[in-house]
């Protein structure tokens, strides 16, 4: 199997590379993998009367982070599907802040449940990086994008953010 190394970061817009620095080692498949054992490991040791905390108002719940990392998890795949197919699809920004959804459904779904689908969501994930060539990996020929990706970016960010989230979930939740 191939190796993915690290992402060049002008291959990603500039706020990238903090998650970047977030992701583990030099292997893009590796650290997909060990951040999935993290994260699941995170998972079972949340208690069920943490699933519903939210460390101050109008932040969101546990499973909402969750829910969360599985939402951008799936659009950084999806992204990266497209530009590894040369699909140009107007896929610019994430809805971040106020434009972000707030209601997931969060309060009528188990942490159980939720920990199924980022299992399924990181396998697929795992699964479609796999199968790139390095040229597939590196495609950024849309001249008319304002910002730069390639799918070697957008995997390394997608472990990367949720290292940042679970993170992030230990020091403000589970305190």
């Amino acid at each position: 199997m191939l190796k993915i190394g690290r992402p060049n970061v002008d291959d990603a817009p500039a706020w990238y590379p903090y998650y970047f620095n977030l992701a583990p080692g030099d292997d893009l498949i590796a650290a997909l993998q060990q951040n999935k054992q993290q994260m699941l490991d995170l998972i079972s040791s949340i208690p069920v009367s943490k699933e519903d905390f939210r460390y101050a108002e109008d932040k969101w719940t546990v499973k909402q982070v969750f829910i969360h990392l599985a939402d951008d998890e799936r659009y950084y795949a999806y992204k990266a599907f497209c530009y590894s197919r040369q699909i140009d699809v107007d896929l610019e920004v994430m809805p971040a802040g106020d434009t972000y959804p707030k209601d997931f459904h969060a309060a009528g779904r188990t942490l159980t449940d939720i920990r199924d689908e980022l299992i399924t969501i990181r396998d697929a994930t795992i699964s479609l990086f796999s199968s790139m060539t390095p040229a597939m990996l590196d495609f950024k020929d849309f001249p008319d994008k304002k910002v730069i990706y390639t799918a070697r970016s957008l995997g390394w960010m997608a472990v990367g953010h949720n290292q940042h989230h679970c993170n992030f979930i230990r020091e403000k939740y589970l305190v």
